[in-house]
């Protein structure tokens, strides 16, 4: 415990942090599907044709969105069965399920606070007092409080959104087990406490993993899925043992059952890099069984993958051919009369309608290839647009993580100027951590098109939020190359920062109404705030030299500049709450309370 004290703290107030400010309900539509499959997965029933818990009228026809899926449920089922678990453990309190969150909420500080004092005791003092006792005795209140504002959530009732619930509470989980393991990647890369600290606060804030870990879409799972990837990898490059890459590709086959284009593009990019490496370090001159053992490390990737192959072949008959292939239009019109399969005449015949083209390997790789084809003409400007200016007005990915600028601009420049800074075994993570992030975006070169210009992409490039994280360590590995702060006092500023100025951004943008308010005006707020930040961080390192810049000026910039999205992110995750449907206001009754009494929402229109 003392090994892994750290960890377990980050674990903990992840957890805590998520549920103070986020409510069980969901944001987009595309949502009802994964509600809908855990909802018949826990009845025990079939997972392929939508039974109409959710996205369907009153009379039992399906609403427009489930009707343009042809009311089939075509994501993979892994969100669903690791959701299983909350939903059993929701049960078992029925329609108090409420309570054991709130329970829950109160004793994460409590024990928080015991290991500090168990485990770290000379920080459970500030300036003489005993804060730990402070922080046992303001969670014992809070826990009063929120009896006496407590009432109980319907769970048994037949429309009740249980399974909301349940996906979001797995969420809070994925998200806090992905803090640590950013956590542990960076302890790995920088072998120091406190700038992992500030690693790990960076690549959180710069990103949108905290507005997704309180909905029940799978960007937060694909997130701690390669969360996980990154972190075996990184540790087979510091520390050389097998098995390490072994269990790093393994996760990549859990990748791809949580997102098979992603788990498919980072499987070859990273297969590719494993290799060169091998190379590189000269063990094909090593002895032959040795060498063929370390190839054979990347189709470890086929055990972590297993439980894709058993969802493909329950939906498509076919193990290589993946669950959305059921929204093929051929496939949804294939009813044993030819009739729409979503439809009641053609539920008892899904088995046999929904059928994989046939073909094995052949037809495996056609889609792949339809799948990573893109259209070459509108390529430049789609790219431009999703770094800066999508066409649909949502968040850039700039804007998210502006640490991609830094990382962009900054690192080749310090590789160059000052090599003595990487060693050999940093420079090999940096290549790791691009070409991860390059699969990512190869992954959807299909979509780059739909990523800049739809509407439904909201609130920023979703289906490239596995992108942040490579890019939010490869700036954190830039920060820390050209700063020479002290690596404590420079993440205690960063939470400082957070703190303070995470409020004040939000009660500014609340008071006057920027750009007319509501959603678009709230984007561009925040969209110029960022690049305001993220130019003037660039123009002092720049001329910091000529004009004898202190560092300080420089370390406040990019803080000011980590800040920015995360008080983007509090924003969509607290005052967005009220947008959401189909699930139940904020967990805890004081934050409800509060929100009630304090916040005035309204207007709230998203694209």
């Amino acid at each position: 415990m003392n090994r892994n004290f750290i960890p377990v703290l980050i674990f903990l107030f992840a957890l805590f942090f998520i549920i103070t400010f986020s409510n069980p309900a969901l944001f987009l539509n595309d949502e009802w599907i994964t509600v809908n499959q855990l909802h018949q997965l826990g009845e025990g029933h079939q997972i392929i044709v939508n039974e109409g818990k959710y996205g369907t009228f009153l009379n039992g026809t399906p609403g427009p969105y489930m009707q343009s899926h042809h009311n089939l449920l075509g994501y993979t089922m892994m969100l669903p069965v690791l959701s299983l678990p909350a939903l059993w453990f929701f049960g078992l309190f029925g329609d108090q399920f409420r309570l054991a969150i709130v329970l829950l909420w109160s004793v994460l500080p409590v024990v928080m606070a015991v290991l500090v004092d168990a485990y770290r005791p000379q920080y459970a003092r500030w300036r003489g007092v005993r804060w730990t006792w402070l922080v046992i005795g303001g969670a014992f209140v809070g826990f009063l409080v929120n009896l006496f504002l407590y009432y109980p959530w319907p769970f048994t009732a037949p429309d009740a959104p249980v399974e909301a619930a349940a996906v979001v509470f797995t969420n809070h989980l994925l998200f806090a087990a992905f803090a640590v393991m950013v956590y542990l990647t960076c302890r790995t890369i920088f072998e120091d406490t406190w700038l992992s600290l500030f690693g790990t606060i960076a690549c959180i804030s710069c990103s949108s993993y905290i507005f997704w870990a309180a909905n029940a879409k799978d960007h937060m799972l694909v997130a701690a899925m390669m969360a996980a990837v990154l972190l075996f990898l990184v540790r087979y490059i510091r520390y050389g043992g097998l098995r390490e890459a072994a269990i790093g590709f393994g996760f990549v086959g859990l990748l791809a059952w949580a997102r098979p284009e992603v788990g498919l593009a980072v499987f070859v990019f990273s297969a590719l890099y494993f290799v060169g490496l091998q190379v590189s370090r000269g063990l094909q001159r090593g002895p032959v069984q040795e060498t063929a053992k370390a190839l054979c490390i990347p189709l470890a990737t086929l055990a972590g993958a297993v439980p894709l192959f058993i969802n493909n072949i329950c939906v498509t008959g076919n193990p290589l051919v993946p669950s959305f292939y059921v929204y093929q239009s051929r496939v949804w019109r294939a009813g044993t009369d030819g009739s729409f399969i979503g439809s009641a005449e053609a539920v008892g015949d899904v088995v046999q309608a929904v059928q994989a083209p046939s073909g094995g390997i052949g037809s495996f790789l056609s889609i792949a290839t339809r799948h990573f084809s893109s259209s070459w003409s509108t390529l430049p400007g789609d790219i431009f647009g999703i770094l800066f200016a999508p066409e649909s007005g949502n968040m850039s990915l700039v804007a998210v993580s502006p640490l991609i600028i830094i990382a962009l601009v900054l690192l080749p420049i310090l590789l160059w100027r000052r090599p003595e800074r990487f060693s050999a075994s940093d420079r090999q993570v940096i290549l790791l951590l691009a070409v991860v992030g390059i699969a990512v975006w190869v992954a959807y070169l299909r979509s780059m098109h739909g990523l800049n210009t739809s509407n439904g992409i909201v609130p920023d490039i979703r289906y490239l939020t596995p992108f942040y994280l490579p890019a939010g360590l490869l700036g954190a590995y830039a920060v820390s190359r050209l700063s020479s702060a002290d690596p404590k006092r420079q993440t205690l500023s960063l939470a400082a920062v957070i703190a303070v100025s995470a409020p004040v951004l939000l009660v500014v943008m609340m008071l006057f109404q920027p750009y007319g308010g509501q959603y678009a005006g709230y984007t561009t707020f925040f969209t110029q705030i960022t690049f305001v930040l993220l130019a003037a961080s660039l123009i002092l390192i720049a001329v910091q030299k000529r004009f004898g810049i202190p560092d300080k000026w420089i370390t406040a910039a990019l803080l000011l500049l980590i800040a920015a999205p995360f008080a983007w992110q509090l924003m969509m995750l607290f005052l967005y709450s009220v947008a959401k449907f189909n699930g139940y206001p904020l967990w805890i009754p004081v934050v409800e309370t509060l929100f009630q009494h304090c916040i005035g929402v309204s207007g709230l229109d998203t694209p």
